[in-house]
């Protein structure tokens, strides 16, 4: 699946459940080390330790900062969307290595909303300061 990844500076905190249709999100991780070139491919997408990614009813928010994202229609089964979010976090990686940008932490946040009738899932990845 091919991804289009944005650079978003975000200012304001997005929360869930929110009145913007922000339905749920989701809190993961990159195992992904600093250097790797050649990750195995689970690693890009990791569950937190002690906080289940899965609990929708967690409260989670994405805070004000600037990322790179990505923005995928919501696959219908079940078992399809953890391969979609980290075909997307992969995709994300891949374009921090292009630009040549750090990622600021090992976060991976995962936000699904309703749009226009539609429900679709963003991933985002925190980009570090410029030094």
């Amino acid at each position: 699946m091919a991804h289009s990844i944005h650079t978003l500076e975000l200012r304001k905190t997005i929360t869930a459940p929110g009145a913007d249709g922000t339905l749920e999100i989701r809190e993961f991780r990159s195992l992904v080390g600093r250097g790797n070139l050649e990750p195995d491919p689970k690693d890009h997408l990791a569950e937190l330790e002690g906080i289940d990614g899965g609990d929708p009813s967690a409260s989670r928010a994405i805070q004000p900062g600037t990322y790179l994202f990505t923005q995928v229609p919501y696959p219908d089964a079940a078992e399809d969307r953890i391969p979609a979010y980290r075909s997307a976090a992969e995709a994300i990686w891949l374009e921090a290595l292009w630009r040549g940008v750090s990622l600021k932490n090992d976060r991976i946040l995962v936000r699904t909303l309703s749009e226009d009738g539609k429900t679709v899932f963003q991933v985002f990845r925190e980009i570090a300061p410029n030094p």
